[in-house]
């Protein structure tokens, strides 16, 4: 009886996974070419991209309409573990249009990328060094100086852009 309750909770378990990658909607066409460009660095490399983090959704500049997040740090390539380096990996934002397309809007090597909040608010924070943290560039990378800044929606110039170095917040 227990064999046949797990297999049966295995089943449910693996049709929800399913049920789960179904429901999730479609990537705008840019984003998704963006995202098999580096994921072709990864197999051409004989691993296995693992991008189910890659793409993050949010409405970042308030328009009541998803934009998207692609973060090369949060691909896995299994069996090439190093080939998108061990520093600085790129970010790439792209503002959705509601009806399934985007366009690129930011774009950066940073080592970090997260996003706050939820609703009509949240913000992306970009993990980066030196001059973008209003410091000098170190003389080598163990005295560098680390912050977490924020991009900020430019209405004139439709694009994002960091926000004020005087929002950053040093990483100590």
């Amino acid at each position: 009886m227990r064999a046949t309750t797990l297999a049966v909770t295995f089943l449910v378990c693996l049709c929800a996974g399913f049920a789960a990658r179904a429901q999730a909607p479609k990537l705008p066409a840019v984003v998704a070419a963006d995202l098999k460009g580096i994921a072709a660095e990864c197999t051409g490399a004989g691993g296995k991209a693992l991008t189910a983090d890659a793409v993050k959704r949010a409405d970042l500049n308030a328009d009541g309409k998803e934009d998207y997040v692609l973060d090369v740090g949060s691909i896995n390539c299994d069996g090439a573990a190093g080939i998108y380096g061990d520093r600085e990996k790129s970010v790439m934002v792209y503002v959705g249009d509601g009806a399934g397309g985007a366009k690129s809007s930011f774009s950066d090597w940073t080592y970090g990328a997260k996003i706050e909040g939820t609703g009509p608010a949240p913000r992306l924070w970009l993990t980066v060094s030196g001059d973008k943290c209003g410091k000098k560039p170190a003389a080598d990378f163990s005295s560098e100086n680390f912050c977490d800044r924020s991009i900020a929606w430019n209405a004139k110039t439709q694009k994002f852009d960091y926000a004020p170095v005087s929002t950053a917040r040093m990483i100590q």
